[in-house]
């Protein structure tokens, strides 16, 4: 489990376990004093905020009409690469287009920053600085998780 801080003060808890009875569905939740969405694997499963938009009722239909399935939690055999199709497809698509992707390599290096941040935070026991000034040199890479 890792807690962070976003440079406007806003607190997130990431928590992520690949050993937990029976083998729950991936999900995100984000909540805010104005509202709360969350998704199980890929399908947006709650839609609730305060302020009501003309475009929540299409969401709301998108919800009911989606079901990415049971993913891989409980059954490794089970996951899905619908994600990972998607994002072949969007590269692919931009490099015939001569565009960026829609994730591109530094926005994808800032998902393995948040991850390299917190396995430094776990080792040392201390907070850290986001963005890293260098990819840190942490024990279990040279010894092994139980080294």
């Amino acid at each position: 489990m890792a807690t962070l801080r976003f440079a406007n003060g806003a607190m997130g808890i990431i928590e992520a376990s690949t050993a937990i009875y029976p083998g729950y569905l991936k999900r995100i939740e984000i909540h805010g004093s104005a509202g709360s969405a969350v998704m199980e694997e890929e399908d947006l499963v709650k839609w609730d905020f305060a302020k009501k938009r003309a475009r929540d009722a299409a969401i709301h239909r998108q919800m009911a009409e989606t079901k990415s399935g049971g993913g891989g939690a409980a059954d490794p055999s089970a996951i899905g690469h619908h994600g990972h199709t998607r994002q072949f497809k969007d590269v692919v698509a931009a490099i015939r287009k001569g565009q960026s992707p829609a994730v591109d390599g530094p926005e994808g290096r800032r998902s393995v920053e948040i991850i390299l941040g917190i396995y430094k935070a776990a080792e040392t026991g201390r907070a850290v600085q986001l963005p890293l000034a260098r990819d840190p040199v942490l024990k279990a890479r040279k010894t092994g998780v139980g080294g």
